[in-house]
């Protein structure tokens, strides 16, 4: 009998053990599924809690003193938390605009104000010989650093021949090292959105005046000096430029010249990213919106979450 029974449990024991190990298991798995809609539904609210900073704000002039342009602290959300960020695409050089809508010709100011950026934070600005063919539809080699379809098969990947979909794809593109983008800082610079194409004065990185106000494009015949830039950067973080007509009063510019650098920028901003992160155990999701003000009405133009 007693050797019937230890029979009976060497038999049962194994299965009981894996009985256990599968209700873990799925115990774990919906544990994690919890967590993976909790996180999406917190990473989505973050973006919404943005839009109400937005649509609440002073919408004739845009600072980085402004609500919006805060480092918000994490937010607390049941056993993780929130982080969110809104950054201002008027601040920033729009990439999509280096190609003009034909999808062949170059927007000559775009290109001079990026290799002037990339070549003041000390890139080589050749590079944007292979952004340029990156974008544009047709396969001939711009300039001497172009790349086309034969560079990226090598690479195993395609030429895009179209509009960047985000930041992160630069990195797959001829000259656009971990050294460039990072390091020195490019990706903080440029945007995907198709801005107007003024930059705010406010918001923007004193690299990205520089690269618009002091250096001659197409559209800029006569620039303003490094020094005059450093000037209107200290006046802006001290004071705010609530009416572009308040660069006479920083800076000594002629009325010509003054008439010109108002097509080139503005003080407030029409395009903000938002990037939401809610982190909540092992789980990590992103929301990512890009949002359009017009007056106190948001719009989002595109979206994506990771």
């Amino acid at each position: 009998m007693l050797v019937t029974v230890l029979l009976i449990i060497a038999i049962l024991f194994p299965l009981v053990l894996a009985f256990g190990s599968r209700v873990q298991v799925n115990l774990m798995q919906a544990e994690n599924f919890r967590n993976s809609v909790q996180a999406v539904r917190l990473a989505r609210s973050g973006v919404e809690g943005a839009m109400g900073i937005l649509k609440g704000d002073d919408a004739s002039y845009d600072s980085r003193k402004d609500r919006w342009a805060l480092d918000f602290p994490s937010i607390a959300a049941d056993e993780g938390k929130v982080d969110v960020r809104i950054e201002d695409d008027d601040g920033k050089i729009s990439l999509n605009l280096l190609v003009l809508p034909n999808g062949v010709d170059v927007n000559k100011e775009v290109e001079q104000r990026l290799r002037s950026l990339i070549r003041r934070i000390g890139g080589r600005p050749e590079v944007v010989d292979a952004l340029i063919d990156w974008i544009d539809i047709n396969d001939d080699l711009t300039g001497t650093e172009g790349a086309e379809k034969e560079h990226y098969e090598e690479q195993g990947l395609q030429c895009k021949n179209g509009p960047i979909d985000s930041v992160d794809e630069l990195a797959m593109i001829k000259g656009f090292d971990k050294d460039l983008l990072v390091t020195k800082k490019l990706l903080y610079y440029v945007t995907v959105v198709q801005t107007d194409g003024k930059i705010n004065v406010n918001t923007a990185h004193p690299e990205v005046l520089l690269a618009v106000l002091a250096t001659q494009t197409t559209g800029l015949a006569q620039p303003l000096n490094d020094g005059d830039v450093e000037d209107l950067v200290r006046y802006r973080d001290e004071h705010e430029l609530k009416d572009i007509k308040e660069l006479n009063q920083v800076v000594k510019i002629s009325t010509a010249q003054a008439g010109t650098i108002a097509n080139l920028v503005k003080v407030n901003s029409m395009f903000f990213t938002v990037r939401s992160t809610c982190s909540l155990a092992k789980v990590v999701h992103t929301a990512e919106a890009v949002l359009r003000r017009d007056g106190n009405t948001i719009i989002t133009t595109s979206w994506r979450e990771y």
